[in-house]
């Protein structure tokens, strides 16, 4: 972002994170570890993004989505919660194998994953 002035990389991280807001506003629970270390992941990657960076900058616009799509939605939360659950939190990279995860989710979850009560 050499060059550019605040003003300038605000605007141009917004047209990247255009939740960054809601999401950044988001409260959670307490004790609620996977939401705080994935908006967590979320501002740290902001901070450190390269804004020339393509794919860099894809990532956190796709993060952006998938994070806009979990805090709006409680049936995917709880969707994502369960397909989680097989990622060892003491693995190498989890924050970002979770962050990976996050993002396929989002781009295929309709709602319809969950099972509904079925009428006899």
């Amino acid at each position: 972002m050499d060059g550019m002035n605040t003003r300038d990389k605000i605007n141009q991280l917004l047209k990247i994170c255009p939740n960054y807001e809601k999401i950044n506003s988001y409260e959670f629970f307490e004790g609620d570890t996977f939401s705080f270390t994935m908006i967590n992941f979320y501002i740290k990657l902001i901070d450190n993004i390269d804004m020339n960076s393509k794919e860099e900058t894809e990532f956190l616009s796709n993060l952006d989505m998938a994070l806009s799509k979990y805090v709006d939605n409680y049936k995917f939360r709880k969707f994502l919660k369960t397909k989680l659950v097989d990622v060892d939190t003491k693995e190498k990279y989890y924050t970002y194998k979770i962050t990976v995860k996050l993002i396929e989710y989002s781009n295929t979850f309709d709602g319809t994953e969950i099972e509904s009560t079925r009428w006899i």
